[in-house]
């Protein structure tokens, strides 16, 4: 049976060492994926023990974040000779000995230059490496199984038992408080109950490790639709399952289940608006998914930068935003900043968060509608936050007015589009949940703030994936997607299939792009 030693630095790519190592628990038994000090005894020299489990492995697999490299000094930066960064170490060791190292990238992290090395790792530059992609975790898992050679079919777990004892161990309540405070069980406790059961302490701690299932739960809610002319019809009432992610106490993210499907992605030609590159239309499946009901909060944000303050690739203000209110989105943000709230959520919370590719993202505003809008052939401002008094763009930045007829090159004289009325312009952000939702149950998908995806910019969908993954082609520092509109822009440009694009270290003006995350369980 092959053993799997897992190296990782915590500071950067914990979360995905701790998914990784249970995934491949499927393919081998869990005795035989090591995942640090978690799986060492009490009382034990942990760096011997690490020594020892190096000795015997037959992969070193390298968790490697995009700043595992970053040095510090006396101001806080990690030096290159820091003796506590075992990740460091552990591959130093594994070259030493022989033991075939292969380099994970996780978070977008790229294969070091040699020259950019330390001398004892610089062989390093020479293995072949292997990257986890957020939106495609599980095929690249099976992948990174089937060519280290494991075994094809997934074996079952040395601990079925155990997965079902802690409902006997301990009535303790569900989510994620209560996965905290097993997490937080002393070692003892934890050896105590297992010598009960009769199995092995590390595979009671591997189970401990793991975020429990979310609960979901059923709601129900209004739909609105409109004619062409923008009245409304009468509303239908649907459902959604949902589950609440707990941030800090009073502050909690509702994430909506989103069931997979087929749908056509982009816009006809016929429609009014239509950009160029929103084609040519094609149709896209898309695996079952979490997102967020609404765009992330101010609280929400807040919380998550307060419980993880610590970089892993970039630093976060607890309170970024121009428009100040714990209920009203974030915004005020790069796509850089929006990706490391993302993987700071993971971290907090156990599970796999990021951002939408846009292919998920245009189908859970969509809905299963095919027009201009996922409320009908038109909107109104009384169904989203956009600029319905006329004009391309409304509102200042940075003190000044970019109110203007043209965005993009392109002219937009009226505030109502199509057949529909003019509205108001709020000239703010809103709470989620001052509009009605679509028909999955999520809120401000037009207008409200731009909402980042993880695809890079490309000028048509021609080679676009078709399975719903993010489109990664391109210069790893090109623009990102937005989608979404927002409340300064014209209804035209809050229209389900427009995208516009930014740099991923531009925040945009002010008050107007935020993000929205996804999950996939």
């Amino acid at each position: 049976m092959s053993r799997i030693f897992i190296s990782y630095r915590r500071e950067d790519s914990e979360g995905q060492a701790r998914a990784l190592s249970i995934e491949l628990a499927r393919y081998v038994s869990e005795d035989s994926v090591f995942l640090d000090v978690d799986s060492i005894a009490l009382g034990r020299d942990f760096r011997k023990a690490l020594h020892d489990r190096l000795e015997t492995c037959d992969a070193l697999l390298a968790v490697i974040g995009p700043s595992w490299l970053d040095a510090k000094d006396g101001a806080g930066k990690r030096r290159l000779d820091d003796p506590g960064d075992y990740l460091r170490q552990e591959i130093a060791l594994a070259l030493v000995r022989n033991i075939p190292v292969t380099p994970v990238l996780v978070h977008g992290a790229a294969m070091p230059a040699q020259e950019r090395l330390p001398d004892n790792l610089k062989e390093l530059a020479f293995r072949n490496g292997f990257e986890l992609s957020h939106s495609r975790w599980h095929s690249d898992v099976r992948e990174l199984a089937h060519r280290l050679g494991l075994d094809d079919a997934p074996v079952a777990s040395s601990n079925a038992s155990v997965r079902a004892a802690p409902l006997e161990l301990a009535a303790a309540p569900s989510g994620v408080a209560a996965w905290t405070r097993r997490r937080a069980l002393g070692a003892a406790a934890i050896a105590v109950a297992a010598a009960g059961l009769g199995v092995a302490a590390p595979s009671v701690r591997r189970w401990l490790l793991r975020p429990p299932k979310p609960l979901l739960r059923s709601i129900s809610f209004d739909y609105a639709t409109v004619d062409q002319k923008g009245t409304r019809l009468q509303s239908e009432r649907v459902a959604a399952s949902v589950f609440t992610e707990a941030l800090s106490p009073g502050v909690r993210l509702e994430m909506v289940a989103i069931p997979g499907g087929t749908f056509l992605m982009g816009s006809p030609i016929y429609e009014p608006e239509r950009r160029s590159n929103e084609g040519p239309q094609r149709q896209v499946t898309v695996s079952p998914f979490f997102i967020g009901a609404g765009p992330i909060t101010q609280a929400q944000w807040s919380a998550v930068v307060t419980r993880r303050p610590d970089r892993i690739s970039y630093a976060l203000q607890t309170f970024p935003s121009f428009f100040k209110g714990d209920g009203l989105p974030v915004e005020s943000i790069t796509w850089n900043e929006a990706n490391e709230f993302c993987r700071r959520l993971s971290e907090i919370a156990g599970r796999d968060y990021r951002l939408p590719s846009e292919a998920e993202w245009e189908y859970a505003c969509r809905a299963g509608s095919t027009g201009p809008f996922n409320v009908g052939p038109t909107i109104t401002t009384e169904l989203a936050n956009y600029c319905g008094a006329g004009g391309a763009v409304c509102g200042d930045n940075n003190g000044r007015s970019v109110a203007s007829d043209v965005y993009d090159g392109v002219k937009y004289e009226s505030g109502a589009y199509d057949q529909g009325p003019t509205g108001k312009f709020r000239g703010t952000t809103t709470t989620a949940g001052t509009f009605p939702p679509n028909r999955f149950g999520l809120y401000d998908m037009h207008g409200n703030v731009w909402e980042y995806c993880l695809d890079r910019a490309s000028a048509s969908y021609a080679d676009s994936p078709s399975d719903g993954s993010a489109n990664l082609s391109g210069s790893p520092g090109g623009d990102r997607v937005l989608r979404g509109g927002s409340w300064s822009h014209n209804p035209a440009i809050c229209r389900s299939a427009y995208r516009d694009f930014i740099a991923a270290d531009n925040p945009g003006w002010q008050g107007r792009i935020g993000l929205r995350v996804v999950c996939v369980i």
